[in-house]
Formats: C-alpha cells, sequence, structure tokens
C-alpha cells in the first residue's frame, strides 16, 4: 500500500484516531515479543553469553549483527 502523504490539519478527527490506533497497536506487539523473549530464560542466558563472549573479543562464539544482516 502505497502511502499518502498528508498534513494533520487536512484530516478529520477519525482519521488521525485511525492512524495513532496503528501507531500503537505496532509499538505494543514489539512489547510483547520483548517480553516473551525477556520470559524465555534459555535465550536470555544465551543472550547474556553471547554480550559476554563480545565483551571480551572471543571470536567465533558469535556473529556480528552487521556480519548477519549483509550476509
Amino acid at each position: 500500500m502505497k502511502a499518502i502523504k498528508r498534513k494533520v490539519t487536512d484530516m478529520t478527527v477519525d482519521e488521525l484516531k485511525g492512524i495513532i490506533h496503528e501507531a500503537i497497536a505496532e509499538d505494543m506487539e514489539v512489547w510483547r515479543e520483548t517480553f516473551e523473549i525477556m520470559a524465555d530464560g534459555k535465550l536470555m542466558g544465551q543472550i547474556r553469553q553471547a554480550d559476554l563472549d563480545r565483551a571480551v573479543g572471543k571470536k567465533g562464539a558469535f556473529v556480528a549483527w552487521d556480519d548477519l544482516k549483509n550476509a
């Protein structure tokens, strides 16, 4: 869907409510996913270990985000 740029002053109250509702729904989904990750003890342990490995420069123990996203 192509986004149409419009000024807020040209929108109706209902259009603005819809935009706000959509933004809040997207934020809530991101938080829900974050909480799911944080509730997974095993996954959080792996994340903590990866952070420690990265901090001490342990090669091969993790994949850098830049390397992963450019693969």
